[in-house]
């Protein structure tokens, strides 16, 4: 983009306003050699270790959040946090996007299919392996592998039955990484929303620890998978 011919009187910030924005594609997540590789796999790998290291406190950390009267703050604060790996809440995030950045408006398909495949991945392993939910459970008179109760119940057995993993906060995850592409600054805000998400199901009694962090790396692993795809040259050109 070539600057007015009085670009040399104007301030940096005025300059800054006259160049061109890149696209979360060109400012984002675009390269594909091993570091990329690395962080599409690794943090997945070290989440589910940490699930699987988790279920050794699963009942006693539900048997706490069951029933416990938190104070109204905790409650409202919990409850807020619940919409960040919600369908509505995320379609709000980014109907936002879209009304106030119109210059990011190119990159929202590919946003939009980032979290679907987030909370869709996880809502498919939920369809291969059946878990009582903490709300459901006799917790005082069960074994962590107790909890787990058949595989490929494909959603035969009702939502009481599809603890693992937690579906949103695989969205929330999806969420956070999407608008840390869009806004690499935020990055940090974006992944303690998706962190609050994750504290709150275990509160309402909705997953075990296991299940959150389990459901974090499906997140992660699908949506790093849809957002390192490099844009085709025609489309960058378009």
């Amino acid at each position: 983009m070539q600057l007015p011919m009085d670009s040399a009187c104007r301030s940096p910030a005025e300059l800054a306003e006259l160049a061109p924005l890149p696209s979360a594609a060109q400012s984002g997540i675009r390269s594909t050699g091993r570091f990329d590789l690395r962080l599409w796999l690794g943090p997945p790998v070290v989440l589910l270790l940490l699930a699987a290291a988790a279920l050794a406190i699963d009942i006693p950390v539900a048997q706490w959040a069951l029933g416990r009267n938190y104070p109204r703050a905790v409650r409202e604060l919990m409850s807020l946090a619940e919409a960040w790996g919600h369908g509505v809440g995320v379609s709000i995030v980014l109907l936002t996007v879209y009304t106030l950045d119109p210059a990011r408006r190119r990159d929202l398909p590919r946003a939009i299919l980032t979290v679907a495949a987030a909370g869709c991945g996880a809502n498919l392993v939920k369809l291969l392996i059946a878990r009582t939910r903490p709300g459901a459970t006799d917790l005082l008179h069960v074994h962590t592998w107790e909890t787990f109760v058949g595989w490929l119940p494909f959603g035969r057995s009702g939502s009481g039955f599809q603890s693992f993993p937690s579906a949103h906060t695989a969205t929330a995850v999806g969420l956070a990484l999407v608008l840390g592409w869009l806004y690499p600054r935020g990055r940090w805000l974006f992944g303690v929303f998706a962190v609050a998400v994750g504290i709150q199901r275990v509160f309402a009694s909705a997953h075990y620890p296991s299940d959150v962090l389990a459901g974090a790396a499906v997140g992660w692993l699908c949506a790093w998978a849809i957002l390192r795809l490099r844009r085709s040259p025609a489309s960058q050109s378009g």
